[in-house]
């Protein structure tokens, strides 16, 4: 009996290595990959502004074309979404570049409230973001760092893994299209 244990022991633990080993080869699934492109350089913007309640919009370029951005608009974006922490760009927290993703986003509620849509309600977008793309023309590129009480604020931890309570961010935004 003590063979048959031992025998059935080394069997079990050298096919457990070979599993182990054979899950490093493939991609997690579960495992989201960023490659956004670096962080726009401010230095560079044509314009810049700050609104009252301490929302900073620095336009990188303006963008053309006769139609600009409004709360009925769908757009296709590109956006990559950053914390600020201890006045330096942190890491990612979102972004459209996600799991080697090309293609924008598409967003369809630039209203400050919910929005009923044909599969149920959309949710509105954290305030600071969807007043940054109000008034943009297409190919317009922005920066926007945004104050706690116009993202997160006190929200609820989320479940994505990040914690955005309480956090000043920074969104680098390209219109690609208003559809």
């Amino acid at each position: 009996m003590r063979l048959f244990n031992r025998t059935f022991l080394l069997i079990t633990t050298f096919c457990a290595i070979l599993f182990l080993q054979g899950c490093g080869d493939e991609k997690n699934p579960f495992q989201v990959t960023f490659n956004a492109p670096e962080p726009y350089d401010l230095s560079k913007a044509d314009s810049s502004y700050t609104t009252e309640d301490g929302l900073k919009v620095y336009i990188i370029k303006e963008g053309v074309g006769d139609f600009k951005t409004n709360i009925k608009s769908q757009i296709a974006v590109y956006y990559t979404g950053r914390k600020i922490e201890n006045g330096s760009i942190g890491e990612i927290f979102d972004t459209t570049y996600k799991n080697e993703r090309t293609t924008p986003g598409i967003l369809r509620n630039l209203t400050p409230t919910d929005k009923k849509g044909p599969s149920g309600p959309i949710s509105p977008l954290i305030e600071g973001f969807r007043r940054a793309l109000l008034d943009m023309r297409e190919g317009g590129k922005r920066v926007v760092i945004i104050p706690p009480s116009l993202g997160y604020g006190d929200a609820q931890e989320g479940t994505s893994g990040y914690n955005l309570r309480n956090d000043t961010l920074r969104f680098d935004i390209e219109l690609e299209e208003i559809l």
